[in-house]
């Protein structure tokens, strides 16, 4: 039987509380949080991250960090949310914390690794995501991976005096034609 929690270069793995130090860094990095997220940019402990995690609802949330294989390095974290089970529709979320680690495919892979367990583990039959019209980077992996525009949130990012649209995308489990092998 296959491991489908990993792939030719990352792997999704359990949360250990060493790793909310290491990911309180990222949070000090402005372009980090303001990208992944649409509120107020601000530093968290590890300890604060740890807390988030302890308290997410598990009976709707699947959240997992991502490790580089080769050195088992903390490199991001993927997590499928308001899972509505009974219309089988979650959300994403995801981000690579170093920028050294951003452009590397590592992003595509652990995408593709959350896809593919939740369209075949979970049994979802939609996952969708919102993406801040400026980063389009994330638009061209998520586009790549077979995500399509379903509708934008006009002007709904406020950013250094400007305003940015939200766009909302999403992706259909018969859709779903992954872009990593996952032997």
């Amino acid at each position: 039987m296959k491991n489908i929690l990993a792939g030719p270069r990352v792997a999704l793995a359990v949360p250990q509380p060493e790793d909310f130090d290491e990911m309180s860094d990222w949070y000090t990095d402005g372009d980090f949080v303001r990208k992944m997220d649409t509120v107020a940019a601000r530093p968290m402990s590890g300890q604060e991250l740890e807390q988030t995690y302890q308290n997410i609802d598990r009976n709707t949330e699947y959240y997992f960090h991502v490790h580089n294989i080769e050195d088992d390095r903390l490199i991001g974290f993927v997590t499928l949310f308001d899972i509505e089970w009974n219309n089988q529709i979650g959300r994403l979320a995801i981000a690579i914390g170093d920028p050294d680690d951003r452009g590397q495919g590592f992003g595509t892979e652990a995408l593709n690794l959350i896809l593919n367990y939740g369209f075949h583990e979970l049994n979802l039959y939609k996952i969708c995501l919102d993406v801040i019209a400026t980063n389009q980077s994330a638009i061209a992996v998520y586009q790549n991976s077979g995500f399509e525009f379903e509708g934008t949130n006009k002007r709904a990012v406020k950013r250094d005096g400007h305003r940015y649209d939200l766009y909302h995308m999403g992706l259909f489990a018969e859709d779903f034609q992954p872009r990593v092998n996952f032997n």
